[in-house]
């Protein structure tokens, strides 16, 4: 994408002629399958960034509980969306759906089922992750201390610990 960008503006700049459709591939191709799989491999580094004031100052059940709570809405968010590129994915494909794109046409579809395998790749994600919520050693795989530690050595308590 980087490269395909600079060629355009190099060529706009120095030869005063652009390579015809480069922002309609970057807009429409290259940066929904970009960002969706990120989400997705974000999701699975478990390196999103997370605000845990309240989370931070529950110890045990309550804390655990609020983390369900929010993987669940990760969840729900992710299926529902899932879904909805599904349905999008299934009659883009059905019609063979094309955009003008100056004077040809920009295939479109293929776009379409790549985002639908970037959602149904976080919803995998996110399922995991709730269900590493329930398991001790996962635990602390998926929600690791900012001290240094992580916890299962900790216990689930506060402070800096061993």
């Amino acid at each position: 994408m980087v490269l395909l960008v600079s060629y355009d503006v190099l060529m706009r700049n120095l030869f005063g002629s652009a390579m015809t459709g480069v922002a309609e591939y970057v807009s429409e191709w290259l940066m929904p399958a970009t960002v969706l799989f990120a989400l997705a491999y974000t999701e699975h580094k478990n390196e999103h960034i997370r605000v845990t004031i309240i989370e931070d100052s529950l110890k045990g059940g309550p804390q655990k509980a609020l983390r369900v709570m929010g993987q669940l809405t990760s969840v729900a968010v992710a299926l529902v969306l899932t879904w909805a590129s599904f349905q999008l994915a299934v009659d883009s494909f059905t019609i063979r759906e094309t955009v003008p794109m100056g004077t040809a046409l920009l295939t479109v579809w293929p776009i379409k089922v790549a985002v639908f395998a970037g959602w149904l790749w976080l919803s995998v994600q996110t399922i995991a992750n709730l269900i590493a919520v329930f398991l001790p050693a996962a635990d602390a795989q998926t929600h690791p201390r900012t001290d240094g530690g992580n916890l299962a050595e900790h216990g689930n308590e506060g402070g800096s610990g061993a």
